[in-house]
């Protein structure tokens, strides 16, 4: 007899089979948060949020996760030197 899988016996690094379905409007939430953080003066709290967001799209199978998060984060610095800039 074939002996029973348990959870504990699965690899905790093994890829996670994700569907990208619900994955797809966080990464365009994250894109969202990253032309807010340009163009508002919440750029410390709009560019971790995208940066955040893209992430966990990225993770849950999206391609546009990743992207959005190094957008959110450029965004982020661009938002802060033109804030600081204006000051």
């Amino acid at each position: 007899m074939a002996k029973r899988a348990q959870a504990s016996d699965r690899d905790p690094f093994a890829p996670v089979e994700a569907s990208p379905r619900f994955a797809t409007p966080l990464a365009v939430l994250a894109l969202a948060c990253a032309v807010l953080s340009v163009v508002s003066y919440a750029e410390v709290f709009l560019g971790p949020l995208g940066m955040a967001l893209g992430l966990i799209a990225h993770v849950k199978g999206s391609r546009l996760g990743m992207p959005a998060a190094i957008v959110a984060a450029l965004a982020m610095i661009v938002g802060m030197s033109i804030t600081f800039l204006l000051r």
